[in-house]
C-alpha cells in the first residue's frame, strides 16, 4: 500500500473514531438533560399545587368564620379539599426530591416520562368527574331544601376546585408531551450505544 494512502486512512479512522465517541457521549448528556427536566417539572408541579392548596386553606379558614349560608360551606369545602391537595403535593415533592437524574437509564427515563403523562391524563379524567359530582350536589339542593345551603356551597366548591385541577393537569400534560416527546424520540433514535463507524485498513 502507498504510505501516503495508509497515512490518510489511518488519520481518517482516528477522526471518525473520535466523532463516533462524541456521538456516544452526546446521547448520555441528552439523557441526563431529559431526566433533569422531568424531575424539575415534577418539583414545579408539587410547588404550584402546594402553594394553591395553602392559599385556599388560609383564605377558606378565615372566610368560613366570617360568612354565612352557602358561602360558609363553599369555603369549608375549599379547606377540606385542599388539605388533600396539600398531601398530594407533599408526596409528589418528596418523590421528585428522591429521584436522581444520574442514576437513570434510557429505559428508566422513558418509563418515568410516559408514566407522568398517563398520571396527568388519569387525573384529568377524575377532574371531570369532580365537576360532574359538584353539579350533581347543586341540583340535589332543589329537592333537599333543609340542606340546600350546604349542598350548593359544597357543589360550587367542588366545581371550582375540579375546574382548576382539570386546567392544571391538561396544561402540564401538554407541556410534558410537546417538550418531552421530542427529546424522547431523539434519544430513542440515537440508541443507547450511539452510532459507530468502522473503516477497515488493509
Amino acid at each position: 500500500m502507498n504510505p501516503l494512502r495508509h497515512l490518510l486512512l489511518t488519520a481518517g479512522s482516528l477522526l471518525l473514531g473520535g466523532a463516533a465517541t462524541a456521538q456516544r457521549q452526546s446521547p448520555a448528556l441528552e439523557l441526563r438533560e431529559f431526566s433533569e427536566q422531568r424531575i424539575k417539572h415534577q418539583k414545579t408541579l408539587g410547588l404550584t399545587l402546594g402553594s394553591f392548596a395553602l392559599a385556599n386553606i388560609a383564605i377558606g379558614a378565615i372566610a368560613a368564620g366570617q360568612t354565612s349560608g352557602e358561602t360558609t360551606y363553599f369555603h369549608k369545602m375549599n379547606v377540606y379539599w385542599n388539605l388533600v391537595n396539600l398531601g398530594i403535593a407533599g408526596v409528589g415533592l418528596l418523590a421528585a426530591r428522591n429521584r436522581k437524574a444520574e442514576g437513570e437509564t434510557l429505559a428508566d427515563a422513558v418509563r418515568q416520562h410516559e408514566n407522568m403523562k398517563q398520571i396527568l391524563l388519569i387525573n384529568a379524567g377524575l377532574d371531570v368527574a369532580y365537576v360532574i359530582g359538584g353539579t350533581y350536589l347543586r341540583e340535589r339542593a332543589e329537592s333537599h331544601p333543609d340542606k340546600a345551603d350546604q349542598l350548593r356551597g359544597y357543589g360550587k366548591s367542588i366545581i371550582a376546585q375540579g375546574g382548576f385541577l382539570l386546567a392544571f393537569d391538561l396544561v402540564n400534560y401538554f407541556i410534558f408531551k410537546n417538550r418531552g416527546d421530542k427529546q424522547e424520540k431523539l434519544l430513542l433514535s440515537a440508541g443507547p450505544m450511539g452510532i459507530g463507524v468502522v473503516v477497515p485498513i488493509r
